[in-house]
Protein backbone atom coordinates (compact mmCIF):
# COMPACT_ATOMS: atom_id res chain seq x y z
CA UNK A 1 0.00 0.00 0.00
CA UNK A 2 2.79 2.22 0.73
CA UNK A 3 4.64 1.72 -2.52
CA UNK A 4 0.91 2.69 -4.47
CA UNK A 5 0.28 5.99 -2.07
CA UNK A 6 3.87 6.90 -3.20
CA UNK A 7 3.49 5.94 -7.25
CA UNK A 8 0.32 8.11 -6.94
CA UNK A 9 0.78 11.45 -8.55
CA UNK A 10 -0.55 14.56 -6.71
CA UNK A 11 -1.17 18.00 -7.54
CA UNK A 12 0.37 20.00 -4.37
CA UNK A 13 0.71 24.01 -3.63
CA UNK A 14 3.83 24.68 -1.81
CA UNK A 15 4.66 28.28 -1.15
CA UNK A 16 6.82 29.90 -3.80
CA UNK A 17 9.37 32.11 -1.85
CA UNK A 18 10.75 33.89 -4.80
CA UNK A 19 7.25 34.97 -5.96
CA UNK A 20 5.48 35.35 -2.94
CA UNK A 21 2.94 33.23 -4.28
CA UNK A 22 1.10 29.78 -3.89
CA UNK A 23 2.45 27.64 -6.42
CA UNK A 24 0.40 25.97 -8.38
CA UNK A 25 1.97 22.70 -8.32
CA UNK A 26 5.95 21.91 -7.87
CA UNK A 27 6.34 23.21 -11.01
CA UNK A 28 4.05 26.23 -11.07
CA UNK A 29 2.60 25.24 -13.88
CA UNK A 30 -0.73 22.88 -13.52
CA UNK A 31 -3.05 24.74 -15.29
CA UNK A 32 -0.83 25.09 -18.49
CA UNK A 33 -0.28 21.79 -18.13
CA UNK A 34 -3.81 20.97 -18.27
CA UNK A 35 -4.82 23.43 -20.74
CA UNK A 36 -2.28 21.67 -23.22
CA UNK A 37 -3.39 18.17 -22.06
CA UNK A 38 -7.21 19.24 -23.22
CA UNK A 39 -5.89 20.64 -26.46
CA UNK A 40 -4.15 17.58 -27.50
CA UNK A 41 -6.88 15.29 -27.04
CA UNK A 42 -9.13 15.46 -29.45
CA UNK A 43 -11.96 14.18 -27.59
CA UNK A 44 -10.97 16.47 -24.15
CA UNK A 45 -10.92 19.66 -26.88
CA UNK A 46 -14.79 18.45 -28.29
CA UNK A 47 -16.43 18.04 -25.23
CA UNK A 48 -14.85 21.17 -23.76
CA UNK A 49 -16.69 23.31 -26.81
CA UNK A 50 -19.87 21.06 -26.53
CA UNK A 51 -19.77 21.94 -22.65
CA UNK A 52 -19.10 25.70 -23.11
CA UNK A 53 -21.93 25.45 -25.44
CA UNK A 54 -24.44 24.06 -22.60
CA UNK A 55 -23.31 26.87 -20.11
CA UNK A 56 -24.63 29.19 -22.17
CA UNK A 57 -27.29 27.85 -23.91
CA UNK A 58 -28.18 29.83 -27.11
CA UNK A 59 -27.28 32.95 -25.16
CA UNK A 60 -29.41 35.59 -23.58
CA UNK A 61 -31.83 37.24 -26.05
CA UNK A 62 -30.80 40.68 -27.50
CA UNK A 63 -28.32 41.44 -24.54
CA UNK A 64 -26.01 39.07 -26.45
CA UNK A 65 -24.53 41.92 -28.63
CA UNK A 66 -26.54 45.12 -27.20
CA UNK A 67 -24.37 44.55 -23.48
CA UNK A 68 -21.10 46.01 -23.37
CA UNK A 69 -19.26 44.64 -20.46
CA UNK A 70 -15.86 46.63 -21.12
CA UNK A 71 -16.27 49.65 -23.58
CA UNK A 72 -12.26 50.10 -23.60
CA UNK A 73 -12.13 46.28 -24.72
CA UNK A 74 -15.37 46.82 -26.54
CA UNK A 75 -16.41 43.26 -25.14
CA UNK A 76 -19.68 42.14 -25.79
CA UNK A 77 -22.14 39.92 -23.12
CA UNK A 78 -22.11 36.94 -24.85
CA UNK A 79 -17.99 36.88 -25.40
CA UNK A 80 -17.20 37.31 -21.84
CA UNK A 81 -19.72 34.29 -21.04
CA UNK A 82 -18.01 32.45 -23.45
CA UNK A 83 -14.79 33.11 -21.72
CA UNK A 84 -16.09 32.88 -18.08
CA UNK A 85 -17.39 29.29 -19.20
CA UNK A 86 -14.27 28.22 -20.67
CA UNK A 87 -12.09 28.75 -17.58
CA UNK A 88 -14.96 27.16 -15.65
CA UNK A 89 -15.29 24.05 -17.47
CA UNK A 90 -11.39 23.80 -18.18
CA UNK A 91 -9.96 24.79 -15.10
CA UNK A 92 -13.09 24.66 -12.61
CA UNK A 93 -11.57 28.30 -11.99
CA UNK A 94 -12.16 31.35 -13.00
CA UNK A 95 -10.14 35.22 -12.15
CA UNK A 96 -12.28 38.29 -13.48
CA UNK A 97 -10.54 41.93 -13.18
CA UNK A 98 -13.15 44.86 -11.98
CA UNK A 99 -12.65 48.32 -11.71
CA UNK A 100 -15.31 50.40 -9.72
CA UNK A 101 -15.62 54.41 -10.01
CA UNK A 102 -16.67 56.96 -7.02
CA UNK A 103 -19.91 55.76 -6.65
CA UNK A 104 -19.05 52.23 -5.87
CA UNK A 105 -20.50 50.92 -8.76
CA UNK A 106 -18.44 48.69 -11.45
CA UNK A 107 -17.46 50.96 -14.56
CA UNK A 108 -16.14 47.54 -16.51
CA UNK A 109 -15.03 43.86 -15.75
CA UNK A 110 -12.95 41.65 -18.03
CA UNK A 111 -11.66 38.44 -17.29
CA UNK A 112 -8.15 37.46 -16.75
CA UNK A 113 -6.68 34.20 -18.41
CA UNK A 114 -6.39 32.04 -15.76
CA UNK A 115 -2.77 30.58 -16.05
CA UNK A 116 -1.80 34.12 -15.34
CA UNK A 117 -3.05 34.09 -11.89
CA UNK A 118 -1.81 32.85 -8.50
CA UNK A 119 -3.09 33.32 -5.14
CA UNK A 120 -0.60 36.01 -2.48
CA UNK A 121 -0.23 34.82 1.77
CA UNK A 122 -3.45 34.23 3.28
CA UNK A 123 -3.54 35.99 6.77
CA UNK A 124 -4.73 34.12 10.28
CA UNK A 125 -7.89 33.75 8.73
CA UNK A 126 -6.59 31.83 5.47
CA UNK A 127 -7.45 34.80 3.78
CA UNK A 128 -6.06 35.83 0.11
CA UNK A 129 -5.84 39.47 -0.03
CA UNK A 130 -4.05 39.64 -2.91
CA UNK A 131 -4.45 38.00 -6.72
CA UNK A 132 -0.60 37.96 -8.81
CA UNK A 133 -0.93 38.41 -12.22
CA UNK A 134 2.24 37.41 -14.07
CA UNK A 135 1.98 36.05 -18.14
CA UNK A 136 5.35 33.60 -16.85
CA UNK A 137 5.40 31.76 -14.05
CA UNK A 138 8.13 29.81 -15.11
CA UNK A 139 10.90 31.94 -13.40
CA UNK A 140 8.92 35.19 -13.39
CA UNK A 141 10.57 38.57 -12.12
CA UNK A 142 8.69 40.32 -9.39
CA UNK A 143 9.06 43.25 -11.64
CA UNK A 144 6.70 41.37 -13.93
CA UNK A 145 4.10 40.42 -11.22
CA UNK A 146 1.62 42.52 -10.74
CA UNK A 147 -0.54 42.27 -7.09
CA UNK A 148 -4.37 42.72 -7.23
CA UNK A 149 -6.81 43.47 -4.42
CA UNK A 150 -9.28 40.57 -3.99
CA UNK A 151 -12.96 40.94 -4.38
CA UNK A 152 -14.76 43.12 -1.91
CA UNK A 153 -17.73 45.37 -2.41
CA UNK A 154 -17.41 46.78 1.15
CA UNK A 155 -17.52 50.25 0.87
CA UNK A 156 -14.75 51.12 3.42
CA UNK A 157 -12.37 48.42 2.13
CA UNK A 158 -12.56 50.11 -1.68
CA UNK A 159 -11.74 53.63 0.08
CA UNK A 160 -9.20 51.92 1.55
CA UNK A 161 -7.55 50.63 -1.18
CA UNK A 162 -7.89 53.07 -3.29
CA UNK A 163 -6.61 55.81 -0.22
CA UNK A 164 -3.69 53.28 -0.12
CA UNK A 165 -3.22 53.31 -4.17
CA UNK A 166 -2.56 57.04 -3.99
CA UNK A 167 -6.10 57.88 -5.29
CA UNK A 168 -8.67 56.57 -7.95
CA UNK A 169 -6.54 57.39 -11.00
CA UNK A 170 -3.58 54.77 -9.55
CA UNK A 171 -6.40 52.60 -8.69
CA UNK A 172 -5.86 48.87 -10.07
CA UNK A 173 -9.35 47.25 -9.12
CA UNK A 174 -10.24 44.23 -7.66
CA UNK A 175 -10.37 40.68 -8.98
CA UNK A 176 -12.80 38.03 -8.69
CA UNK A 177 -12.00 34.54 -7.72
CA UNK A 178 -13.98 31.73 -8.24
CA UNK A 179 -13.24 28.50 -7.27
CA UNK A 180 -15.13 24.97 -7.96
CA UNK A 181 -12.98 23.45 -5.37
CA UNK A 182 -13.69 25.58 -2.13
CA UNK A 183 -11.48 23.08 -0.08
CA UNK A 184 -8.17 23.54 -2.08
CA UNK A 185 -6.15 26.93 -2.84
CA UNK A 186 -6.59 26.11 -6.46
CA UNK A 187 -9.51 23.60 -8.12
CA UNK A 188 -8.32 20.66 -9.67
CA UNK A 189 -9.10 20.61 -13.19
CA UNK A 190 -11.47 18.86 -15.06
CA UNK A 191 -9.65 16.72 -16.32
CA UNK A 192 -7.09 15.77 -13.60
CA UNK A 193 -8.65 12.57 -13.21
CA UNK A 194 -8.20 11.49 -16.64
CA UNK A 195 -4.77 13.17 -17.84
CA UNK A 196 -3.59 10.13 -18.73
CA UNK A 197 -6.62 9.35 -20.96
CA UNK A 198 -6.03 12.62 -22.54
CA UNK A 199 -2.14 12.31 -22.92
CA UNK A 200 -2.98 8.32 -24.36
CA UNK A 201 -5.11 9.91 -26.86
CA UNK A 202 -2.75 12.25 -27.97
CA UNK A 203 0.25 9.71 -27.99
CA UNK A 204 -2.05 7.18 -29.81
CA UNK A 205 -2.17 10.02 -32.66
CA UNK A 206 1.30 10.63 -32.97
CA UNK A 207 2.61 6.68 -32.98
CA UNK A 208 0.65 5.90 -35.56
CA UNK A 209 1.61 9.44 -37.53
CA UNK A 210 5.20 8.48 -37.15
CA UNK A 211 4.62 4.94 -38.33
CA UNK A 212 3.04 6.35 -41.45
CA UNK A 213 5.70 9.19 -42.20
CA UNK A 214 8.86 7.45 -41.04
CA UNK A 215 7.68 3.93 -40.84
CA UNK A 216 8.14 1.50 -43.70
CA UNK A 217 4.32 1.01 -43.89
CA UNK A 218 3.33 1.52 -47.61
CA UNK A 219 6.94 1.08 -49.33
CA UNK A 220 7.07 -1.63 -51.86
CA UNK A 221 10.31 -3.72 -51.32
CA UNK A 222 12.11 -4.66 -54.91
CA UNK A 223 14.57 -7.43 -54.91
CA UNK A 224 16.75 -8.59 -58.04
CA UNK A 225 19.70 -9.77 -58.77
CA UNK A 226 22.75 -7.98 -58.55
CA UNK A 227 22.79 -5.70 -61.28
CA UNK A 228 26.71 -5.20 -61.37
CA UNK A 229 28.93 -7.74 -61.86
CA UNK A 230 31.94 -8.57 -59.75
CA UNK A 231 35.30 -7.43 -61.25
CA UNK A 232 34.51 -3.75 -62.27
CA UNK A 233 37.99 -1.76 -61.29
CA UNK A 234 36.96 1.26 -58.99
CA UNK A 235 36.71 4.67 -60.78
CA UNK A 236 36.90 2.32 -64.05
CA UNK A 237 34.57 3.89 -67.22
CA UNK A 238 32.97 0.19 -67.32
CA UNK A 239 31.85 1.14 -63.26
CA UNK A 240 30.71 3.98 -64.07
CA UNK A 241 28.68 2.91 -66.78
CA UNK A 242 27.12 -0.09 -64.99
CA UNK A 243 25.85 1.98 -61.72
CA UNK A 244 24.63 4.33 -63.96
CA UNK A 245 22.70 1.87 -65.64
CA UNK A 246 21.68 0.67 -62.69
CA UNK A 247 20.23 3.72 -61.55
CA UNK A 248 18.27 4.39 -64.15
CA UNK A 249 16.86 0.89 -63.97
CA UNK A 250 15.94 1.91 -60.28
CA UNK A 251 14.01 5.14 -61.65
CA UNK A 252 12.24 3.00 -63.94
CA UNK A 253 10.71 0.85 -61.48
CA UNK A 254 9.89 3.18 -59.17
CA UNK A 255 7.94 5.41 -61.93
CA UNK A 256 6.16 2.57 -62.75
CA UNK A 257 4.95 1.56 -59.60
CA UNK A 258 3.93 5.30 -58.96
CA UNK A 259 6.28 5.53 -55.94
CA UNK A 260 4.87 9.49 -55.76
CA UNK A 261 1.83 8.31 -54.69
CA UNK A 262 3.31 5.36 -52.26
CA UNK A 263 5.46 4.96 -49.02
CA UNK A 264 8.49 4.58 -51.55
CA UNK A 265 9.97 2.26 -53.59
CA UNK A 266 13.00 -0.04 -51.79
CA UNK A 267 15.45 -1.73 -53.86
CA UNK A 268 17.85 -4.65 -52.79
CA UNK A 269 20.25 -6.54 -54.80
CA UNK A 270 20.91 -10.50 -53.48
CA UNK A 271 21.60 -13.64 -55.51
CA UNK A 272 19.10 -16.05 -56.77
CA UNK A 273 19.01 -19.82 -58.04
CA UNK A 274 17.46 -20.03 -61.03
CA UNK A 275 16.90 -18.56 -64.48
CA UNK A 276 13.08 -17.71 -64.26
CA UNK A 277 11.99 -14.34 -64.36
CA UNK A 278 9.92 -14.94 -61.19
CA UNK A 279 13.41 -15.96 -60.16
CA UNK A 280 15.39 -13.11 -60.91
CA UNK A 281 12.84 -10.22 -59.61
CA UNK A 282 10.94 -10.55 -56.98
CA UNK A 283 8.35 -7.60 -55.80
CA UNK A 284 6.38 -6.94 -52.39
CA UNK A 285 4.06 -4.79 -51.02
CA UNK A 286 4.99 -3.80 -46.91
CA UNK A 287 2.44 -4.33 -44.79
CA UNK A 288 0.89 -1.75 -41.99
CA UNK A 289 2.67 -2.80 -38.38
CA UNK A 290 -0.63 -0.75 -36.97
CA UNK A 291 -2.68 -2.88 -35.06
CA UNK A 292 -6.09 -1.73 -35.65
CA UNK A 293 -7.55 -3.56 -32.92
CA UNK A 294 -5.55 -2.80 -29.81
CA UNK A 295 -5.59 0.92 -31.02
CA UNK A 296 -10.04 0.79 -31.70
CA UNK A 297 -9.83 -0.62 -28.15
CA UNK A 298 -7.56 1.93 -26.82
CA UNK A 299 -8.80 4.93 -28.28
CA UNK A 300 -12.74 3.70 -27.42
CA UNK A 301 -11.45 3.30 -23.50
CA UNK A 302 -9.59 7.15 -22.93
CA UNK A 303 -12.52 7.94 -24.92
CA UNK A 304 -15.28 6.92 -22.52
CA UNK A 305 -13.64 7.89 -19.43
CA UNK A 306 -13.01 11.62 -20.55
CA UNK A 307 -16.80 12.45 -21.66
CA UNK A 308 -17.17 11.05 -18.01
CA UNK A 309 -15.23 13.48 -16.63
CA UNK A 310 -16.87 16.16 -18.74
CA UNK A 311 -20.02 15.78 -16.42
CA UNK A 312 -21.36 12.19 -18.90
CA UNK A 313 -21.40 13.59 -22.08
CA UNK A 314 -23.10 11.26 -24.17
CA UNK A 315 -21.01 10.08 -26.80
CA UNK A 316 -23.53 10.96 -29.87
CA UNK A 317 -23.56 14.59 -28.85
CA UNK A 318 -20.02 14.46 -29.97
CA UNK A 319 -19.95 11.83 -33.02
CA UNK A 320 -21.61 8.97 -33.91
CA UNK A 321 -22.09 6.31 -36.92
CA UNK A 322 -25.82 5.18 -35.12
CA UNK A 323 -28.35 5.81 -37.78
CA UNK A 324 -30.87 4.50 -35.42
CA UNK A 325 -30.29 7.81 -32.98
CA UNK A 326 -31.21 9.52 -35.52
CA UNK A 327 -34.82 7.58 -36.42
CA UNK A 328 -37.92 8.69 -34.92
CA UNK A 329 -37.06 12.31 -35.55
CA UNK A 330 -34.78 12.58 -33.67
CA UNK A 331 -35.62 11.55 -30.64
CA UNK A 332 -32.64 9.73 -28.62
CA UNK A 333 -30.55 13.15 -30.01
CA UNK A 334 -33.15 14.90 -28.05
CA UNK A 335 -33.45 13.28 -25.03
CA UNK A 336 -29.03 12.75 -25.40
CA UNK A 337 -29.60 16.87 -24.89
CA UNK A 338 -32.33 17.08 -21.94
CA UNK A 339 -30.14 14.87 -19.99
CA UNK A 340 -26.75 16.71 -20.78
CA UNK A 341 -28.81 19.85 -19.76
CA UNK A 342 -29.38 18.61 -16.84
CA UNK A 343 -26.11 17.49 -16.29
CA UNK A 344 -24.67 20.82 -16.34
CA UNK A 345 -27.00 22.82 -14.34
CA UNK A 346 -24.11 23.38 -11.36
CA UNK A 347 -21.31 25.05 -13.71
CA UNK A 348 -24.77 26.72 -16.07
CA UNK A 349 -26.04 28.32 -12.44
CA UNK A 350 -22.48 29.30 -11.41
CA UNK A 351 -21.90 31.05 -14.25
CA UNK A 352 -25.15 33.06 -14.59
CA UNK A 353 -24.64 34.12 -10.89
CA UNK A 354 -21.41 34.76 -11.56
CA UNK A 355 -22.93 37.20 -14.19
CA UNK A 356 -25.77 38.58 -12.74
CA UNK A 357 -23.74 39.52 -9.60
CA UNK A 358 -21.61 42.11 -11.62
CA UNK A 359 -24.40 43.23 -13.71
CA UNK A 360 -25.99 44.09 -10.48
CA UNK A 361 -23.51 46.46 -9.23
CA UNK A 362 -22.39 48.14 -12.46
CA UNK A 363 -23.20 51.56 -13.08
CA UNK A 364 -24.71 50.77 -16.65
CA UNK A 365 -27.08 47.45 -15.76
CA UNK A 366 -28.29 46.84 -12.18
CA UNK A 367 -31.72 46.40 -12.78
CA UNK A 368 -31.04 43.91 -15.87
CA UNK A 369 -31.03 40.13 -14.88
CA UNK A 370 -30.01 37.76 -17.84
CA UNK A 371 -31.01 33.83 -17.93
CA UNK A 372 -29.67 31.62 -20.34
CA UNK A 373 -31.84 30.41 -22.99
CA UNK A 374 -32.31 26.32 -23.11
CA UNK A 375 -30.41 24.30 -26.44
CA UNK A 376 -34.10 22.12 -26.73
CA UNK A 377 -37.08 22.93 -25.58
CA UNK A 378 -38.65 20.33 -23.09
CA UNK A 379 -42.13 20.41 -25.02
CA UNK A 380 -40.13 18.76 -27.84
CA UNK A 381 -38.82 16.24 -25.85
CA UNK A 382 -42.19 15.26 -24.12
CA UNK A 383 -43.87 15.36 -27.24
CA UNK A 384 -41.59 14.31 -30.40
CA UNK A 385 -43.03 14.65 -33.73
Amino acid sequence: MRTLLIDVWKRLTPWSKSADVYANDTDNAYPERMDRLINNSVTSKSAAAIMVQYLIGKGYGEQNDTIIVNKSKNTKLIDFACDVAEALVKQRGVYIHINWNALYQIADFSIIPYEWCRLGKADSNDYHGKIAVCKEWLKPKKTDIQLIDVYNPDKRVIDAQVEKAGGWDKYKGQVLYISMDTGLIYPLSRIDSVANDCDSEAQASVYKNRLLRKGFFGNTLVVTRPLIGDGLEPGSKALIEAESEREKFQQAIKDSLGAESTGGVLCLEMDFAGEKLDDAILIKQIESKIDDKLFNYTETSVRENILVAFNNLPAGLIKTNETSLFGNSGEAIREMKRTYWENTTKERNLLTSIINQLLQKSQDYPSLKVEPQKLIDDAAVNNPK
